[in-house]
């Protein structure tokens, strides 16, 4: 007796990973990966031939081979990272392309290219003028308009409105198309409400040209100390009569550096940055082949820096982007790993568009 079994990969990742999923999420996982015939199933005059011929171990050996290949699979196509109960995706290599999704917030912080998936946020805050930060802006305009989306809201620092505004004019223009959005000059400090739970505020950091971050707040009531000890009718009572009996609690949730030097870590006024619960700073340097006085000469962030201010981190993650492109994928988890054993937060890299050493 001679049983052959042949073990079919996974089908490769789709262009649009997003689309990809909600199309999964209506299917059955008998249909997605179809399992062989449980074992149990088989009748007992075919079992014990099997166990005594040592062909079911054989069976048994390759599908667990089969589940680990799956699993593998989805983890190359992964385009993002869990991080605090947020699914953060998108790309950042330094000096090619910066677009980092928050799609719990429908925002993207910078637009890069305009990948895909950054279409749907409604919110882009773009850090500085660039153009692998802010380059695919009139694409991400135009495809919102073409898919029917409402206009959306871009933030910028107030210093290059004008010339955004210039750029947007020219491509209405040269393409004859609408590009309707709602284009926000947001300065540090001031604070836009994106909806009823959620706010913006920019903060100052340091690159060869105007540059700023954003920290995202949720917003919460909370009743006021003097009132605590007050009975539940009497805080009605008290409502009633126009008494403001809460307070508003801004907690900040997300913060994005965009291209900085270490210095806003230093800055009181960007505190937020470095209390958020999730910080996505960017570290392109990441060893000693470049120095710390070339990435300040540079605008940049080297990953000595972050360690060196270890103590002033109280993020409970950090997401380290922009990484210089010399780098492979093992050089950015052995640099996450010496930051981790310096901080008591949950490091992450965003390595999408890096390769392996050994690929």
């Amino acid at each position: 007796m001679q049983i052959s079994l042949t073990i079919s990969p996974s089908n490769s990742p789709q262009i649009f990973p997003l689309h990809h999923r909600h199309r999964r999420r209506h299917q059955t996982p008998d249909l997605l990966h179809p399992q062989p015939r449980p074992l149990a199933a088989l009748p007992a005059s075919a079992a014990s031939p099997l166990r005594s011929s040592g062909y079911l171990s054989t069976i048994h050996r390759a599908m667990q081979e089969e589940e680990e290949y799956r699993k593998a699979r989805a983890e190359v196509a992964r385009k993002g990272v869990d991080v605090e109960g947020l699914a953060i995706e998108g790309v950042s290599v330094g000096g090619h392309e910066t677009c980092v999704i928050v799609p719990e917030f429908k925002c993207a912080f910078d637009i890069g290219r305009c990948p895909t998936r950054a279409v749907h946020q409604n919110f882009v805050f773009i850090t500085h003028a660039h153009l692998d930060h802010i380059g695919g802006l009139p694409m991400y305009v135009a495809f919102r308009g073409l898919y029917n989306l409402k206009p959306p809201t871009v933030f910028v620092p107030p210093c290059i409105k004008e010339d955004v505004e210039k750029l947007l004019d020219i491509h209405r223009t040269m393409s004859q198309v609408e590009l309707n959005l709602d284009l926000v000059a947001l300065d540090v400090g001031e604070t836009y409400e994106m909806r009823n739970n959620l706010v913006v505020r920019p903060f100052k950091t340091n690159h060869v040209i105007p540059s700023q971050g954003y920290v995202i707040y949720s917003v919460r009531k909370k009743l006021k100390k003097r009132y605590i000890h007050l009975k539940g009718n009497q805080i009605e009572n008290l409502k009633k009569s126009g008494v403001e009996i809460t307070d508003t609690i801004l907690s900040p949730e997300v913060a994005f550096t965009g291209d900085t030097t270490s210095e806003y870590m230093l800055n009181p006024r960007s505190a937020d940055a470095l209390r958020a619960k999730v910080l996505i700073t960017e570290a392109t340097f990441l060893d000693d082949n470049i120095s710390v006085e070339h990435a300040q000469q540079h605008g940049h962030t080297h990953l000595f820096e972050i360690i060196e201010h270890a103590q002033w981190i109280r993020n409970k993650a950090i997401l380290l982007t922009h990484f210089s492109s010399r780098y492979n994928i093992e050089d950015i988890r052995e640099a996450a790993s010496k930051l981790q054993s310096k901080v008591s937060a949950k490091v992450v890299t965003l390595t999408e568009g890096f390769k392996s050493a050994y690929s």
